[in-house]
């Protein structure tokens, strides 16, 4: 078996595979017989029927197939050892060029390589985020909000209030009746927003509430809006839509006041002021997360932007796939299946695929990104770790499955994928503090005081070394003695000074 690889650019690999004619032709008579042993031949018993009988009652394709099924299964693995490369998974049969002799074309993906930039060396402001005023009293009015009294008001739509609408939407400049209708007509209720509210959020478009201001039961409005070049879904981006309300009902909204009553109302809290100091320790730990989030953020998109990346098309693939399954378990909690919500978009699923293709794209970088630098610095766990934390997860698990499932989920395949889950998010979650560290300098900080440790312990060393220089002398050295030892010593040494003295 002789090979041949070739690097393709889209980081595939290329093997060639010639096989001499007597290995291809064991593995025809090989094949036939393991045809004669599932296909009956009139004469012979399972798997004795004569090489050129099975051909001639099965076809020499048949035969052919099976060999080459046959011989893939065997040179494949070895081709892929004498090769050298990583694959990143199994590779295919792209075709055999000829027959004089044998040639296999396999198309291997090749798995990804990084070549990381000196993140060692990035250094990123942190800014944490301080909770003001103004986000204690978001959450208060947001908390009257969820007890507000709603009546029907006789008057116009003002800031607060509830209204009932019929709405419907169409493309601007749309023939195509499939792609015309942005929004069939159905009834919603539409809280009126505040002018400094945030909006971002709103449908069927960010500011629409106030666009109701003033108008009264009964009354329509035809809205027109242009959506930005950025907007968040690809297929509205730059379109205008335009839009037919009628206002069915208007209902005013009371908000209880901020007294200790109310403070007691949504929770257990005996005043208003126990309840802002909760509100504050949440802002501050959610701002905490936030902010961390943020800068774990900028820290690997600048790593990302200056690194390079080999991956194979398969890997981007398999990447999309991920991110479709993200979208299909998302839009279950909603009770929409992912083809009731391509229908909804006027979207056909390859579409969807491309328009996700960046950010999935964007996802991969950023995970090949944190393992690159957890290989770099061996970032590992230890196995008792895991063990506790599959242990814990099962536990809190338990309390919502049976007996028999929370034992299921705790065996074979399902435990494998939860221990790999585990691991690679406490990989995952290490990098990111390692590289939290050194971005804000902790790391260089740690560096310099082991090296003013090491410059102390070596000045400290040098007492010893003199010491040592003068027992490299001609003299005779001391010999350790024990206590009795010492005490007669002195005794002989004070018997000499006095015969001295006489």
């Amino acid at each position: 078996m002789k090979t041949n690889t070739e690097i393709l650019e889209n980081h595939q690999a290329k093997i060639t595979v010639t096989v001499d004619d007597k290995t291809f032709e064991d593995a025809k008579r090989q094949s036939a017989r393991q045809l004669s042993k599932k296909y009956k031949i009139a004469g012979f018993r399972p798997g004795k029927a004569p090489y050129a009988v099975v051909v001639k009652h099965l076809g020499e394709g048949a035969v052919l197939e099976q060999a080459i099924n046959h011989l893939v299964d065997d040179i494949y693995p070895k081709a892929i050892e004498e090769s050298e490369i990583s694959p990143y998974g199994p590779g295919s049969l792209e075709d055999m060029p000829t027959m004089e002799p044998p040639t296999f074309n396999f198309i291997v993906p090749m798995a990804p390589e990084v070549d990381l930039s000196d993140y060692k060396s990035l250094r990123i402001d942190f800014e944490q985020k301080e909770v003001t005023e103004d986000d204690i009293n978001k959450v208060l009015d947001n908390l009257r909000d969820s007890q507000a009294k709603i009546d029907n008001v006789e008057r116009p739509v003002e800031e607060g209030d509830m209204v009932y609408i019929l709405l419907s939407g169409e493309r601007k400049g749309e023939d195509d009746p499939e792609k015309k209708t942005l929004l069939e007509e159905r009834r919603f209720p539409v809280i009126i927003e505040k002018e400094d509210g945030d909006n971002e959020s709103e449908y069927p478009f960010p500011g629409f509430s106030r666009k109701l201001l003033g108008k009264s039961v009964g009354d329509k409005k035809t809205i027109q809006h242009t959506f930005s070049d950025d907007y968040e879904f690809e297929d509205l981006r730059g379109v205008t839509g335009v839009y037919k309300v009628k206002i069915e009902e208007v209902k005013g909204r009371s908000l209880p006041e901020l007294t200790d009553e109310f403070a007691k109302s949504v929770g257990e809290y005996e005043t208003v002021e126990e309840l802002k100091e909760e509100v504050l320790q949440t802002l501050t730990e959610q701002n905490k997360n936030d902010s961390q989030d943020e800068y774990d953020t900028k820290i690997v998109d600048e790593l990302v932007k200056n690194s390079s990346f080999k991956y194979p098309p398969q890997m981007l693939d398999d990447e999309i796939d991920d991110f479709i399954h993200d979208l299909e378990h998302q839009l279950s909690h909603q009770g929409i299946t992912i083809d009731i919500y391509l229908q909804s978009r006027s979207i056909e699923m390859e579409e969807l695929r491309e328009e996700v293709k960046e950010n999935a794209e964007s996802r991969m970088k950023r995970g090949l990104i944190l393992m690159e630098v957890a290989n770099e610095e061996n970032v590992t766990i230890p196995t008792e770790e895991i063990n506790e934390r599959i242990q814990q997860t099962l536990n809190e698990v338990a309390q919502y499955y049976s007996d028999e499932e929370a034992k299921r989920l705790g065996t074979g395949e399902n435990l494998n994928s939860l221990r790999s889950r585990i691991a690679t998010d406490e990989i995952i979650s290490r990098t990111f503090k390692l590289l939290r560290d050194i971005s804000m300098g902790k790391v260089k900080e740690t560096e310099d005081e082991a090296e003013e440790t090491s410059e102390v312990e070596a000045a400290q060393a040098k007492p010893n070394e003199v010491e040592e220089e003068v027992l490299e002398t001609d003299e005779e050295p001391d010999v350790a003695k024990s206590p009795k030892d010492t005490q007669e010593a002195e005794e002989e040494k004070v018997e000499t000074e006095s015969t001295q003295d006489e």
